[in-house]
């Protein structure tokens, strides 16, 4: 861990780092692991535990993460979160524990993602039909956010809490969800080919490897189609479709809008040949006016 911590570049000496914990064995043992290296790494340590209000047992399981910030000496944090019923609640229960977790105002937040998670995470887009930074997975480092443990297998994290005499406790929604599901399925893909979660990691790193590259692409053509008020219709679509999508995508998600793949999909087709408007998400469109591609938005 303390070399990948190094290579990705995840933090420097002296930065302040909050680590993650929700009680379960991946942040105990990141937390545990993290405390016994703090003089190799030299990240100034501090712990964060949220309760959701989603379970009756989240108040005494942040209660025990702040004993084991305590037993080690460290600064804790407890963040209440209200996460209101209806679709979606364990993306929007995640999407508020993060947004609480950057509101800190801490250099880095280290939470304790591990490859088998990164292998689902892959697996789960895959079955979505995602693209490539679908399927690039998690990164190692999107500021603040880090993933100390991304190149280590459960198997390995486990072994460690059982050495070390670590305590946990078990969500019992995991098993029920999505993820839960998918992780169930991975020894069956294991028995058809051994090795089948390192090896879906390693393809993400692969993968992330190739959208550098393409964000670096996307980076000169921007300079190409940027115009004052929209896009350069002509220049746009002189751009290869995969550079056509990210300078799409890049300009349009900074105004607030979800952009899903198939209105992605749309927008390439219309941009050949425009007529008229092309209907967005929340009332949106795009339209084009003598050569410039321009956004409105609905009153």
């Amino acid at each position: 861990m303390l070399s990948h911590i190094r290579t990705a570049g995840l933090w420097t000496a002296g930065q302040s780092v909050v680590i993650a914990v929700s009680g379960g064995l991946d942040s105990v043992v990141l937390l545990d692991i993290l405390h016994r290296t703090r003089g190799a790494h030299g990240g100034r340590l501090s712990v964060a535990s949220c309760d959701h209000g989603l379970r009756t047992e989240s108040a005494s399981e942040v209660a025990a993460v702040r004993a084991l910030a305590a037993d080690r000496g460290l600064p804790f944090t407890s963040l209440a979160l209200r996460v209101p019923p209806g679709p979606d609640l364990a993306a929007r229960a995640r999407d508020a524990r993060a947004a609480a977790l950057i509101g800190l105002g801490t250099d880095r937040v280290a939470t304790g993602h591990h490859r088998d998670d990164q292998a689902e995470t892959v697996l789960h887009h895959l079955l979505r039909g995602a693209g490539l930074d679908g399927l690039q997975g998690m990164q190692p480092l999107a500021a603040p956010l880090c993933r100390p443990l991304l190149q280590e297998p459960r198997s390995a994290l486990r072994e460690h809490a059982i050495v070390a005499g670590l305590s946990w406790v078990e969500d019992p929604s995991n098993a029920s969800s999505l993820r839960g599901r998918i992780r169930r399925l991975m020894p069956e893909l294991d028995s058809l080919h051994g090795g089948a979660g390192a090896a879906l990691a390693r393809s993400a790193g692969l993968l992330a490897r190739d959208a550098s590259l393409l964000d670096e692409l996307t980076d000169a053509a921007w300079g190409r189609v940027s115009l004052a008020g929209g896009l350069s219709l002509p220049a746009l679509r002189r751009e290869h479709p995969a550079l056509q999508a990210r300078l799409l995508r890049r300009w349009i998600v900074p105004s607030g809008l979800r952009l899903r793949a198939e209105h992605v999909r749309q927008a390439l087709r219309w941009i050949a040949r425009p007529q008229g408007r092309l209907g967005l998400p929340a009332g949106a469109s795009l339209v084009a006016r003598d050569g410039l591609l321009v956004l409105e938005r609905s009153a």
